[in-house]
């Protein structure tokens, strides 16, 4: 089975507009170990990626719960905090929802890593 990962990008605002804007003209192609996620800052990633976030993160990877309850259990939370995580890691393309028994939403794991790079690395490249 093939690892997913989620590349991840640090940046400037103005370098990740740019390059957004690049990629919508044509002038530049994306490609597939670029990242699809961008941050402006690592503060702004450690917020994501906080303890409680890499809690249920790492629950995720190794447990498939049922439901948003059952992995609220499985973490000592509210079901409500444990819902607004996991939107928070959803826009981010993180976790997604599976339609379960009942209508339920079962939370799951969208990548096995993450690679944060910053950037721009090199202007020449």
């Amino acid at each position: 089975m093939t690892k997913r990962i989620l590349h991840i990008g640090i940046a400037p605002r103005d370098y990740i507009h740019e390059r957004m804007l690049e990629i919508a003209k044509g002038e530049r192609r994306q490609q597939p170990n670029e990242p699809r996620v961008w941050f402006t800052s690592w503060e702004a990633l450690a917020r994501v990626f906080s303890k409680q976030n890499m809690k249920l993160i790492e629950i995720l990877r190794h447990a498939e719960p049922a439901s948003v309850t059952e992995l609220a259990k499985k973490v000592g939370r509210q079901k409500t905090n444990v819902l607004r995580s996991l939107k928070r890691l959803k826009q981010f393309d993180i976790v997604d929802f599976e339609e379960g028994e009942s209508g339920r939403k079962a939370p799951r794991l969208n990548y096995d890593d993450f690679q944060p790079r910053l950037y721009p690395r090199d202007k020449a490249a």
